[in-house]
Order: structure tokens, then C-alpha cells, then sequence
């Protein structure tokens, strides 16, 4: 069996990007990820209807993280990074047999082309 221990919060960084934990302070971008039509049209989900629920979500998900049973990062710009601008995430883990899903979503201005 696979011991995961996500603390420290593991940070990644990219030449453009930085992969940071969710803060109290993203439910206004978290609210939008999570309500918009565009972003929610893969993921099967109901959208948000509250800053509440954004919230209540970053809190649901710092607690995964923190009893290491799941692993989201907020997408950031490196040079602006208290804005986000997508998610990915690492979730039902599989400690036995090395293996995870993944989703990823950004805002729709970020992730269509001109």
C-alpha cells in the first residue's frame, strides 16, 4: 500500500504557471469555475448557485487534501498568483494499485482559442 502525505502542500511551478492549494480567499473564482455552463459541460455537475457553495466546496477539498485522500490544485498565472484561473485535480486515489482519476477545468476565456 501507497503512504500519501500531502504535507507540505506540494507547490508545482512552470515557466507561466503556478499549481498552489485552494484558499478561503478563491471562492470568487471557484463560484465561477463551478457555475459556468461552459466549464461544468464535461464534468457531469450541477452548477453553483451561492458564494456559499464555492465555500463549502474549498473547505470539503482542503479537508481531502489534509487527510490525504484526494489532491486539487488552483491554476494560477506565476505572475498573478492570487487569481485563479482553473483547477486539477487528483481524486479517487487508489493506495493499492498506484492509480487516480484526474480533471482539469479553466474559465472559458483561458481555454478557448482566437
Amino acid at each position: 500500500m501507497i503512504v500519501l502525505n500531502f504535507s507540505p502542500f506540494p507547490e508545482l511551478k512552470t515557466q507561466r504557471l503556478l499549481l498552489r492549494k485552494l484558499e478561503g480567499t478563491d471562492a470568487n473564482e471557484i463560484f465561477f469555475l463551478r457555475s459556468n455552463e461552459k466549464v461544468l459541460r464535461y464534468l457531469g455537475k450541477e452548477p453553483a448557485k451561492t458564494i456559499a457553495e464555492a465555500e463549502e466546496f474549498i473547505s470539503k477539498i482542503n479537508k481531502a487534501v489534509d487527510e490525504n485522500d484526494s489532491v486539487l490544485w488552483g491554476i494560477t498565472f506565476l505572475n498573478d498568483p492570487s487569481t485563479i484561473i482553473g483547477t486539477i485535480c487528483l481524486w479517487n486515489l487508489k493506495k493499492k494499485i498506484i492509480a487516480a482519476r484526474s480533471v482539469i477545468s479553466f474559465t472559458p476565456i483561458i481555454g478557448e482559442k482566437e
